[in-house]
């Protein structure tokens, strides 16, 4: 087990990218008044790169008009991903083409999904009538023939993140491949990659190579995450054409300016890249050095954030947290009830949840299950 701290953070922080060091020590200077820690989201919590930052600031000029021509992002992200243009769309973050997805191909039977797992865009479908079966993890991993079971004459759409979230655990290329193969030759398969950047060899656990054949595959991305980008509202989909005529069918609106240009500044940008995923594996050290610290069982994770279990009500837990600052997110599911995510951030909030953490466990009494 690695063991870091605070000062290991911001050493990290220092030498990996110049942006992430004038934060590091922007963070040093207000340690002191640091009272509040956003851990309930899974962004790179340092922002856009440089050179993004370079063109939002650029791309001002440019306001007050839409973006004429999406063509360009969509190419090189296809040529990264060697698919045509037809083969890529745009999107708002991933959340809205999962979203949009998800309501309009799950209105023609439901949809099949993990559970714990990220389910924002499910429950935007179900307010317009889409239902979601739910198949339980099985060991704290997606359990693939489970969900193969569960698909019936009424299944629409099959969902899966992976990494999975909450979790952070990957699913086993091999046999996911073998199940995009066998259940997208009648059934469309969105494979959400929000974190994909992170899995070890990550272009080589990715699902868009299968978007290359004919096969019913949705892959989205976001630069939400890694790229730190959540505000900025930018992601992408590599499908079939039909999916993608479909999706942009649906859109509403065009891409913001900013977003847009430091999407094209910062995709490729493999210094950047390298150091936002160096900082963020750093965090998660911290975060199992803390639960270390604390006796607490946690999920080795692939993600922005670590599943941890408290040993208590979740929901106790969480609530007791906020009222000492600290934000973090708990996911209903079955088993899972005295688990919470804990999302990656800055040196001094995660020093702040390191703080906190012990008075919250002696403060809230154990699950009956727990003893």
């Amino acid at each position: 087990m690695s063991h870091c701290n605070r000062r290991t953070l911001l050493q990290t922080a220092s030498l990996v990218l110049p942006a992430i060091a004038t934060i590091g020590a922007r963070s040093v200077a207000h340690a002191a008044e640091l009272k509040h820690a956003r851990l309930n989201v899974t962004e790179n919590p340092f922002g856009p790169s440089p050179a993004a930052k370079r063109a939002i600031a650029q791309s001002i000029s440019q306001a007050a008009y839409y973006v004429e021509d999406e063509h360009a992002l969509r190419d090189i992200i296809g040529k990264r991903e060697n698919l045509p243009r037809e083969k890529v769309a745009l999107s708002n973050g991933s959340l809205d083409a999962l979203s949009l997805l998800c309501t309009d191909i799950g209105l023609k039977g439901h949809i099949i999904a993990p559970q714990p797992g990220y389910s924002t865009h499910l429950s935007y479908a179900a307010r317009r009538g889409v239902k979601t079966r739910f198949v339980p993890l099985k060991n704290h991993q997606v359990d693939l023939a489970a969900m193969k079971n569960a698909i019936n004459a009424e299944t629409a759409l099959v969902y899966l993140c992976n990494p999975n979230n909450p979790t952070g655990q990957m699913i086993p290329h091999d046999q996911l491949t073998a199940f995009c193969r066998e259940v997208a030759k009648s059934i469309p398969v969105i494979i959400d990659e929000a974190y994909f950047e992170l899995l070890p060899a990550a272009m080589q656990q990715t699902m868009a190579s299968l978007v290359q054949s004919d096969l019913d595959i949705i892959v989205t991305r976001t630069f939400s995450k890694v790229y730190g980008m959540a505000g900025l509202r930018i992601g992408y989909v590599l499908a079939q054409p039909a999916r993608v005529r479909q999706l942009y069918g649906l859109t509403t609106t065009s891409r913001n300016q900013p977003g847009y240009a430091a999407a094209m500044a910062c995709l490729g940008d493999e210094h950047y890249l390298a150091g936002a995923i160096e900082y963020l594996k750093t965090c998660r050290n911290m975060l199992y050095k803390i639960c270390d610290e604390n006796k607490l069982s946690y999920l080795e994770s692939q993600g922005t954030f670590v599943y941890i279990d408290t040993e208590r009500s979740a929901s106790a837990v969480k609530e007791a947290l906020a009222q000492r600052g600290v934000n973090i997110r708990t996911f209903d599911a079955p088993g899972y009830e005295t688990w919470i995510r804990v999302g990656t951030a800055t040196p001094d909030e995660l020093k702040l949840f390191q703080k906190t953490l012990p008075a919250v466990l002696a403060a809230v009494s154990r699950s009956p299950k727990h003893g």
